[in-house]
This record gives C-alpha cells, sequence and structure tokens, in this order.
C-alpha cells in the first residue's frame, strides 16, 4: 500500500539538511512516497522538493513583529548575552511558518520533522498533534529537548527544566519560557509522537528528557543513512593521492566541518594532540623512513596549523560544495579525525567509513557506535585531552597504517548499517507502527494512501515553491513574564500601532501555562517566583528544589524569575520606589522589577488558572503585596492561594529587611537554620515557621581526580564567592601560615573580587580566578586539598556544601548556621574574625592528611543528606500540610 511522508527541514544545508535529505532518498528506496520540505532561499534546491516561501509580512505590524523576533531577540539579544561556555548555535522557536496551506501537507500519512528552528513552532507542533496527525521527529541535536541551545556543553537541565541557562546571561528569562512552551506544544504528545534519533546515545537521552520522555513519546534509535554508491572507495586511490601531491609514505589525517570554529567541534584539541604526536621524533618514528603527516582541512574557519618542514603539512581545502569531490577527498585520506568534545551522529565519519577510510575520535555522543577501537578506527575514551588523543594517533600509525583489512571493516560496517535500503526499510517499518497505533485512535488514519506515484510527483512540482503564512505569535508560555516586558518594551521603540495590537498579548494578564510535572490531572499548581542572580548556575541557588518537586509530590510548577533592580521599570521605577517608601518598606525591598513581578502574580491569582500556592523563593525581594491583597482581589468566592517565602540572609541584615506587617500575611516563612528561625518567631507565631536546610546537587558535585600537589607540597586552600566572605581574616591567616612555613597557597574564585584584591599585584601566594563554568568549578573543589572560607555571617552557604559535595574537607566560621549545615565532622570551625585560630586549623589539617580524608567523606555523606531531592520531598510536605483541609482555617 502506498504510503507518503513529508520531510520537514529548516534548510537543505549543514549537516542536519544533508542528513534529511538523506532520510528521504532512504524513504523512496523503501517504496515510501517521500517529499522533502525546506523553507526556500536556501541553496542546492532539488527535483521533486518542497521550497516554502514565507509571505511578504501582510501589515506594518507583522512586519515589525517579525523583525522583534528574528533580528532583535535571536540576533540581537542572543548574541550580546552569550557566555563563554560555547559557542554552538542557541535558538528561539520563532518566528516560523504554518505550512497546511500546501496541499502535500494535507494529504502526507506522516509529517517528519527534522531541524525546524524558525520553520516549525511549537504552536504548529502542537496543532497537528491535537488533530491527529502522525509525527515522527529526528533528533539531529538536542533542541526539540532544551529551552534553546542545540548542544547543552554538559548541563543537564533539559531532564528537568531549563531554570539558569549557562550559555546565555538571560535576564528576560527567553530560555526557560521557550522550554514551557516547548513542553506545551510537544511535550503533551503521550504516545502520539514518534522521536527518531540516530544515534543509540541521543535516543536514551530522549526517553531522560523532560519534554520528549516526559510526554511518553516513543522513541526509536535509527542511523542516518549515506549514498553508499557515491561515497564509496577509489578504485584509483593511489593515483588520486599521488595527484593531490602526496607521497607513498605520507600519513593522510582529514579533519573538517560545517564551521570548524565551534568550540565543541575539538579544532583546538586536535591541533595540540598533533603537537604533541610530532614531539620528540615519535611520529617520525612511527612511520616508514621520508614519511610526513598530510592534514587535509576542508570546511569554514580550520584550525592554524602551521607546516613542519619534512614533518607536517597541511592542505586547506576550503568549503567542498560536490559530494563527488568529499568523496575523493575522503577516499584518500588513511584516518578522518573527528575531535568533537559533544557530537551526535556526524555525517563526515558515515562519509568516510564508506569510503574504506577508517576514523579516530573522541567517545563523546554518538561517535563510540561508529569507531569500533582496532576494527574501524581508534577510539580515545578520555573526551577532550589532547595528549590521549595524540597517543592515538601514534597507535594508528604504528599498527594500521596502510591496514586493508581496516578499511574493509569501515566499508562493511556503513553497508550493513547506513545504506540507503537498511535505513530506508526501518523508516518505512517505523511509519506502518505510528500508523497502526492511529487506528487506537491515538492518531488520525491514513491519508494518502491511495495517491499514485505519478499524481504524488504532480501535486508536488504544482507546490514546489508555495507561498506559506508566518507563523509569528508565540504562545502563552513563551510570554511569561518577564520576557513579555521584553518584548513590550522592544515592540513600544518606534514601532507602528499595528505592532503593539499584534503584541498587546504580552500585556494582558496569561492564560494557563504548561508547567513542570503536569501529568493527567495534576492536583496541585505551585507559582514559584525566584531572583535572577548572576552568580547562580545551572547546579546551585535555592530554587533547584523545583526541578525535582514532581518526582515527589503530584504538583504542578510554574517558575517565574524576577531580575535584580528596576530596569524594566522603565519611567515607573521612581514612582514605585516612592511606593515602597510610603509602605515603610526598606530599600532593598523597593527593586522595581519586583512589584512588576507582584503585579503578575496579583493577575494570576485572580485568574480562572488561579494557582492553589504561591512560593516566593527570595522573601527579602518579593511578596510584600501578594499575600496581603490577593484575598481582596479574589473574585467572589474564589479562595486566596496559600502564600510562602523563604528567607536567606542572616538575622543580623535580615531584621532590616522585612516588613513586619507585610510579613504577617503569609501563611508560611521558610527558614534556613535556627537562628533564622528564631529572628522570625519575633514577628510570626510558632507554627506558621518552618525549617528546610538548603541544599546541593550531589549528583554533580562529587569527588573526583585533582590536579596532583606538585612538587613543592604546596597545601592548596581555595576561597569560593563574595557576599560575607571575611576576606580580611582570610589574607591574615595565609599570612600567618606563610610565615610559619607552611607553604599554604590560595586561590580565590569570585565573579565580584573584593577591595584586598583589587590592587595591581595579588598578595604572596594568592590566585584570583573568576566566570568559571559549572565544570571547572567542580574541578577546583577536587584541585585544592580544602575550602577555606572566613565568614563574616552566614544562614546557609553555596560553597561550603559544593565543597563537601566534592569530599572536600572544611575550615570555616562559627556563624549563623553554618555548624548546622557541616554537622560535627566535615568542618573545622573557628570563631569569627579570629585569623590565627583559622591558620592553626589548616596548619592541622596540612599535618595530618588522614584526618582531612575522614572529614572529606564526612562532608560528602552530609551533602548526599541534603541533596536537592531531598529537600524537594520537605517542601512537597510544607505544601500538603498547606493544602490540607485542615490546614484552610489556619490562617485567612
Amino acid at each position: 500500500m502506498t504510503l507518503q511522508a513529508l520531510h520537514f527541514c529548516h534548510s537543505p544545508e549543514g549537516g542536519a539538511g544533508r542528513a534529511a535529505r538523506r532520510a528521504v532518498l532512504a524513504c523512496r528506496e523503501a517504496g515510501v512516497l517521500a517529499t522533502f520540505a525546506c523553507l526556500a532561499g536556501a541553496s542546492g534546491a532539488g527535483a521533486g522538493e518542497l521550497h516554502l516561501v514565507p509571505a511578504a509580512p501582510a501589515s506594518p505590524g507583522e512586519a515589525a513583529l517579525r523583525e522583534l523576533l528574528a533580528e532583535k531577540l535571536q540576533w540581537g539579544v542572543i548574541p550580546r548575552h552569550r557566555t563563554p561556555l560555547s559557542n554552538t548555535l542557541l535558538s528561539l522557536p520563532h518566528p516560523g511558518v504554518d505550512p497546511d496551506s500546501v496541499g502535500p501537507v494535507a494529504t502526507a500519512d506522516v509529517l517528519h520533522l527534522h531541524w525546524t528552528s524558525w520553520m516549525l513552532t511549537p504552536r504548529q507542533v502542537a496543532r497537528w498533534l491535537a488533530a491527529g496527525r502522525t509525527l515522527v521527529w529526528t533528533l539531529h541535536d538536542f533542541w526539540p529537548m532544551t529551552g534553546g541551545c542545540h548542544y547543552p556543553a554538559g548541563c543537564g537541565q533539559w531532564r528537568t527544566a531549563c531554570l539558569k541557562c549557562p550559555q546565555l546571561d538571560d535576564e528576560a528569562q527567553l530560555v526557560p519560557n521557550a522550554f514551557a512552551e516547548k513542553r506545551a506544544g510537544w511535550g503533551g504528545a503521550q504516545g502520539r509522537l514518534t522521536v527518531v534519533a540516530p544515534s543509540r546515545w541521543l535516543a536514551g537521552l530522549a526517553a531522560e528528557s523532560a519534554i520528549l520522555g516526559g510526554a511518553g513519546a516513543r522513541i526509536a534509535a535509527i542511523p542516518n543513512a549515506v549514498e553508499t554508491d557515491r561515497f564509496a572507495p577509489r578504485p584509483d586511490r593511489e593515483a588520486l593521492r599521488a595527484a593531490f601531491g602526496i607521497g607513498a609514505h605520507d600519513l593522510v589525517l582529514l579533519f573538517g566541518s560545517m564551521d570548524s570554529a565551534e568550540r565543541r567541534k575539538g579544532a583546538a584539541v586536535l591541533e595540540e594532540a598533533l603537537g604533541r604526536a610530532l614531539a620528540g621524533g615519535r611520529m617520525a618514528a612511527a612511520l616508514p623512513p621520508g614519511g610526513r603527516v598530510v592534514v587535509l582541512l576542508f570546511g569554514r574557519s580550520p584550525p592554524p596549523i602551521a607546516p613542519v618542514e619534512g614533518l607536517l603539512l597541511p592542505l586547506s581545502l576550503g568549503p567542498v560544495a560536490e559530494d563527488e569531490v568529499l568523496a575523493d577527498v575522503l577516499g584518500i585520506a588513511d584516518l578522518a579525525c573527528v575531535a568533537s568534545l559533544e557530537e551526535n551522529y556526524p555525517n563526515v565519519l558515515v562519509e568516510a567509513l564508506a569510503c574504506g577510510t577508517p576514523a579516530i575520535g573522541f567517545a563523546a555522543g554518538g561517535i563510540p557506535e561508529l569507531i569500533a577501537d582496532g576494527r574501524t578506527g581508534v577510539l580515545v575514551p578520555e573526551v577532550g585531552d589532547a595528549a590521549a588523543l595524540a597517543e592515538g594517533l601514534l597507535r594508528f600509525a604504528r599498527t594500521h597504517f596502510r591496514d586493508e583489512a581496516m578499511r574493509a571493516a569501515a566499508r562493511a560496517q556503513v553497508l550493513a548499517e547506513n545504506s540507503p535500503a537498511v535505513v530506508g526499510r526501518r523508516h518505512r517499518a517505523l511509519y506502518e507502527e505510528a500508523l497502526e497505533a492511529g487506528r487506537d485512535g491515538r492518531s488520525a488514519p491514513r491519508r494518502g494512501a491511495a495517491i499514485a506515484a505519478e499524481l504524488h510527483a504532480r501535486a508536488t512540482r504544482a507546490f514546489a515553491r508555495a507561498a506559506v503564512a508566518p507563523d509569528l505569535l508565540p504562545g502563552p508560555d513563551f510570554l511569561r513574564y518577564p520576557t513579555n516586558l521584553l518584548l513590550r518594551e522592544r515592540a513600544a521603540a518606534g514601532a507602528p500601532a499595528t505592532l503593539a495590537a499584534l503584541a498587546g498579548c504580552v500585556a494582558a494578564p496569561l492564560p494557563a501555562p504548561a508547567v513542570l510535572g503536569e501529568g493527567a490531572a495534576p492536583v496541585r499548581r505551585l507559582l514559584a517566583l525566584r531572583t535572577h542572580h548572576a552568580h547562580h548556575s545551572a547546579h546551585s541557588g535555592p530554587y533547584q528544589f523545583l526541578r525535582h518537586l514532581p518526582g515527589c509530590a503530584r504538583i504542578a510548577v510554574e517558575a517565574m524569575t524576577v531580575p535584580l533592580g528596576h530596569a524594566q521599570a522603565g519611567r515607573w521605577a521612581e514612582p514605585l520606589r516612592a511606593a515602597g517608601r510610603l509602605l515603610g518598606l526598606p530599600a532593598f525591598g523597593q527593586q522595581g522589577n519586583a512589584w512588576l513581578a507582584e503585579a503578575e502574580v496579583l493577575a494570576r491569582c485572580v485568574s480562572p488558572d488561579a494557582p492553589s500556592l504561591v512560593h516566593f523563593i527570595d522573601g527579602e525581594l518579593g511578596g510584600w503585596l501578594a499575600p496581603s491583597l490577593a484575598a481582596a482581589l479574589a473574585a467572589a468566592g474564589a479562595r486566596r492561594p496559600r502564600m510562602v517565602a523563604t528567607f536567606h540572609q542572616p538575622p543580623a541584615l535580615l531584621e532590616g529587611m522585612i516588613h513586619r506587617g507585610l510579613l504577617g500575611a503569609l501563611d508560611r516563612a521558610v527558614a534556613l537554620c535556627r537562628p533564622m528561625r528564631a529572628l522570625l518567631a519575633r514577628h510570626l507565631p510558632d507554627e506558621r515557621i518552618v525549617v528546610i536546610p538548603h541544599g546541593v546537587d550531589a549528583d554533580f558535585f562529587t569527588p573526583g581526580p585533582g590536579a596532583p600537589a606538585g612538587a613543592s607540597g604546596a597545601f592548596r586552600l581555595l576561597l569560593v564567592g563574595h557576599w560575607l566572605r571575611d576576606f580580611d581574616a582570610a589574607l591574615a591567616a595565609l599570612a600567618l601560615l606563610r610565615a610559619g612555613g607552611l607553604d599554604a597557597r590560595l586561590t580565590v574564585v569570585s565573579h565580584n573580587p573584593p577591595r584586598q584584591l583589587a590592587g595591581t599585584a595579588l598578595p604572596e601566594g594568592v590566585t584570583l580566578r573568576g566566570n568559571l563554568s559549572d565544570a571547572e568549578l567542580r574541578q577546583a573543589y577536587r584541585d585544592a586539598d580544602c575550602l577555606f572560607l572566613p565568614l563574616v555571617d552566614a544562614t546557609a552557604n553555596n560553597a561550603v556544601l559544593e565543597a563537601m559535595a566534592c569530599g572536600r574537607p572544611v575550615v570555616s566560621t562559627d556563624v549563623g548556621g553554618v555548624a548546622e549545615m557541616t554537622g560535627p565532622d566535615a568542618a573545622l570551625l573557628r570563631p569569627a574574625g579570629d585569623a590565627a585560630a583559622l591558620a592553626e586549623a589548616v596548619r592541622a589539617l596540612a599535618a595530618d592528611p588522614g584526618r582531612a580524608a575522614a572529614m572529606g567523606r564526612a562532608g560528602r555523606a552530609r551533602a548526599e543528606a541534603l541533596d536537592w531531592p531531598r529537600i524537594a520531598e520537605r517542601h512537597a510536605a510544607l505544601y500538603d500540610s498547606l493544602l490540607a483541609p485542615a490546614a484552610g482555617a489556619d490562617h485567612a
């Protein structure tokens, strides 16, 4: 029976475009009437393809909205606020197009999605799912299950929720809101979406995804296809090598990608590895006499590999547009180098193996599924390690150079797994399974079964360059606060009145958004507000428990983030400050952005989707009005949501930040330690106060190998952060240690260095570091002999918890809640400001490695007891107590 599949991809170019086109060809070999559809404007249009032409804007407002989403946000705000962690694309799901007016879309049995950024919006996907269409989605990267990144650079938030993007300084919360919109758009598929991953690795991760796995999508692994007739061993290989100027004894390495400037592609690592392999004549000794290393480089931004006379010859080919030329280049190579640090299922690797060329690569992503170590190439387990890659290159040169058996195995593997016939059959079987599921009512019945191939081809030609309407307006989840304020601000800057009408929805109360953990019938809805702090990361910050709540309670979570300061208030900033002064709020609580957030909260409290609970996670910065006014604003008969606030600052500071009258409107106040509880008890009944300690990501911050101590035997101290750190005591203690003969070295990690370290010359023995990634910070803990953290005051402390989780002993100050946090065996705590006592504690640890190790083990055990899932359980218990029927009368 005839079966139609329409494949969508933004462009035929790039790795995803090539793989999508090959999937179409493979499906055709299996008898599927498969069509490739992309947006017009890309080069390389093929016969029998649909190149959809976005219609011209219908009005000035529509044009301005498209410019707002594409130019001002995607290519304006995002590039300006990227962090150094990654330079791989991070994209929003807007704007898109509406292809439903194209005939083949209506008649297709299967809509097969590929790389669809700026083509198909979450709303479009949701429409198809709601209509019962059979959808298949091939993952060429992580984007369908993240808030915007295409590769996560080590971040695992896609498993729960993208709350704090490490790749973007995102005060407007574009990434968390895009994540929520995707979850609403295709996360509600509940088995009606089939996900295909080219690698088993990515298929496994998709099952862990909050969006795809959480929606119950069917997930399968089907490798990418390659044209095995076009990419095949060259019968004239030796003559072709000679024509390239390559000698018989030369080892030819090949490296390239669409753009090697992407740091994840590992060009810098390969460059270093080549230098290491050549050093000391090791590579020369591994090759036949007179042999050189010839590096063929293709694509944009090749690494600047310098030639070495008689040893190393780089040849840069630039972008290679013709497949025949690429196959020649691949065919004459002895070894394809894939130094990627993150990768799914690279086309160049499949193409090289198809040409009989073995490969070397790190064991990253799906690469181990393509490189069988010792059979089809060399697999390097130590991802990103240039020295290990150099050893792999030398091993190949010594053992497998001109190994015809390895070349034959590479070709045979591709024929068995990646030939169009094999991949096509697997896709057809997948389509049949998805369509069969549709007969049970989960999808629409087959639509195009009666259409003959000739009629299908004629219809495709008729729509070959069809105009499609724009799909511009984001959904309510993307338009959450504070993204709505950013859009309103950018739209108002010189935009025509029509745009204001189109963007007017961002100023209105929002409809019910999709939420974390929303299942068939959540019994509770939580609206949680947190403050955006630059020093918080994907693994730290008091809001981390939110991502674990769905696992321990039937609760639906909506997270709202509030930027610090007044910027979003604009001309209302000063009037809002004045209102705060009139209410008697301290200056810390007069931030205009927080007032705007409270307005959003109040609007939600009186809306049909009013939350059951509102939790102000940073109670010092918000929650002053909503608890008092929500009941007054509620519609007749509506119940005021329960209101909770968590406080973080030590009692001495907190006393000047709270408003005693407004504090009394809270249903519960959460303290992090007993001293804070004692302060709150002066203003609230005891039964309305609960102590829930701060948590730590004990799955990320773990013990691991650290840097060797070095020949000097220095004792390495680490101080992390800036707020309430006692730098005077720290530096005085360091001076005492060094004067007493201990070679103590202090590394300070801070994004806001103190005045004591602001001079041109640092004190002796001090190193200053800033802007570390999460992984770099974790390694800094592992490299230290102890965390050295003198404090002025504290309730809880991320650095102490993270160091303990990494198995490091702690020397700190006995103030506030520090002793509660560390427990009795993980830390040496000394009186505040006592540099001599702090120095003596460090000296005792340095003299007794066994004691330091025991403290590290105790700290790890304590950190595991404070892991975020456990802290989430305690919050869930709090919410249970507030929402139990008997709790309704305890505080109206």
